[in-house]
């Protein structure tokens, strides 16, 4: 189970960036002056680099024999942008295609980690590697102290998997779409089932960002309907039972 961050933060040494260039990752920061490693222990102390960089390697490497790029790069504005980007010549083949990316965002009050996208060949799929990719960043995101995970659950079967992840709905507008697929598809008693969850939830919130729509991933009916859907989703880290549920999920 990862462990809870520790009081004394991770600070990333010349000789640990050299390493995880010495793994084949690339550096970018147009506009940046300085040091990018003093850049990383003011932006994330506590960011294990080389750590997280070679689980994320020895995850996916060996899932492609194509050509691989592994980027880093940096955006600094009002904010401070890591940006983990790790694909395979041809991650936009929908079925052998690899691409990880990922982003660390520290502004002033919070900071932000993005699931941006996720695609593995589907030889490699069913097989638990996204739990453990999850897992390989929930401990990262913990280390740095990030507040909310976002995600879009818009590629195949995203919307069911990050579902079952605990991701809350975000938006009300696609809960509301997702609910009138499911009035189109399902039998009047289980559809009633999955109203109830959505009524019970926005009669109470009616501007909430939070919607459980893990409950209606639990509903074996809303599968496909899940599977097939497009939605943004958060999980508040800062919540103590989110960060439980999740954990457990990705550790389970």
């Amino acid at each position: 189970m990862p462990a809870s961050a520790s009081s004394v933060k991770h600070l990333i040494t010349e000789a640990e960036w050299q390493s995880c260039e010495a793994l084949g990752f690339v550096f970018y920061a147009l506009g940046v002056t300085g040091s990018l490693v003093d850049l990383i222990n003011t932006n994330f102390p506590g960011l294990q680099l080389l750590q997280f960089l070679k689980e994320i390697d020895t995850l996916l490497k060996p899932m492609s024999t194509k050509n691989l790029s592994k980027v880093i790069s940096f955006k600094v504005t009002e904010s401070c942008e890591l940006i983990l980007q790790y694909y395979s010549e041809d991650y936009n083949d929908k079925q052998n295609g690899l691409m990880l990316s990922r982003t660390f965002i520290r502004d002033k009050n919070e900071k932000t980690a993005i699931h941006d996208f996720f695609r593995i060949p589907r030889a490699s799929r069913n097989k638990g590697h996204g739990k453990t990719m999850l897992k390989i960043g929930l401990q990262q995101y913990l280390n740095v102290g990030v507040g909310i995970i976002k995600v879009h659950a818009a590629l195949e079967d995203g919307g069911y998997v990050w579902a079952k992840a605990h991701f809350k709905g975000a938006k009300k507008s696609e809960m509301s779409l997702i609910l009138a697929s499911a009035k189109l598809t399902l039998k009047t008693e289980e559809f009633k089932k999955v109203k109830e969850v959505f009524d019970n939830y926005y009669n109470q919130e009616p501007g909430g960002n939070a919607f459980p729509i893990n409950k209606w991933a639990n509903m074996p009916e809303m599968e496909t309907i899940l599977r097939n859907s497009n939605w943004h989703g958060e999980i508040n880290l800062n919540n103590q039972e989110l960060l439980d549920n999740f954990r457990n999920y990705v550790t389970g």
